[in-house]
């Protein structure tokens, strides 16, 4: 909301764009790397370092697809919410972000995917077990893909037959948020 209806040309705005572009293209193995020292290090592996680098992935695909969709949303739209004598956060509350729900939902969609197929951060922040544990930090947890990863690495068949099933069940995973999102942004399409 800030990049389209506070900071449109603004150096702070500017600059966030900007490190969004930057972070769409870092691979994912420097944003390990870099959660590993700044979090792992301190306070070991765990699910919350997991999650912390996993988010900071997603937020460049969250934050540059939201500002999109903001920018869509009809000027007519904005100036009659302010003709009828609604305030700025009233419009961007009651209007501007109503409007733009469905594209905000299919962006956010489209980066839990991504991040779904996401092994290398998780090797170095997560480290992954094979116990169950309720620790968010302080103890290694697993996730779909380490253990296709271990199960890839495994020489007997039964290793090996776990991660492709592993891979099956991720591209399902995938394919159904790829279709939701998709289905969101038809709906959205329609209703305009």
């Amino acid at each position: 909301v800030y990049l389209v209806e506070y900071g449109k040309k603004n150096w702070l705005a500017n600059l966030i764009r900007f490190f969004s572009d930057v972070m769409t293209g870092v691979p994912s193995v420097f944003v390990g790397l870099f959660v590993y020292t700044a979090l792992v290090v301190q306070f070991g592996f765990g699910a919350l370092m997991g999650a912390a680098s996993l988010a900071i992935i997603m937020m460049p695909i969250i934050v540059r697809s939201t500002e999109e969709m903001l920018k869509l949303v009809p000027n007519e739209l904005k100036d009659a919410s302010y003709a009828l004598g609604a305030a700025k956060w009233q419009t961007i509350l009651r209007v501007i972000l109503p409007s733009a729900a469905p594209g905000i939902v299919t962006g956010v969609m489209l980066a839990v995917a991504r991040a779904a197929g996401e092994t290398a951060p998780l090797i170095l922040t997560a480290l992954g077990s094979y116990q169950l544990t309720a620790k968010l930090w302080e103890k290694p947890i697993s996730s779909l893909t380490l253990a296709i990863f271990d199960g890839a690495r495994n020489p007997f068949a039964a290793g090996q037959a776990r991660a492709w099933a592993g891979a099956l069940e991720l591209l399902i995973i995938v394919l159904v948020f790829t279709i939701v999102a998709r289905v969101v942004a038809s709906r959205s399409r329609i209703s305009r």
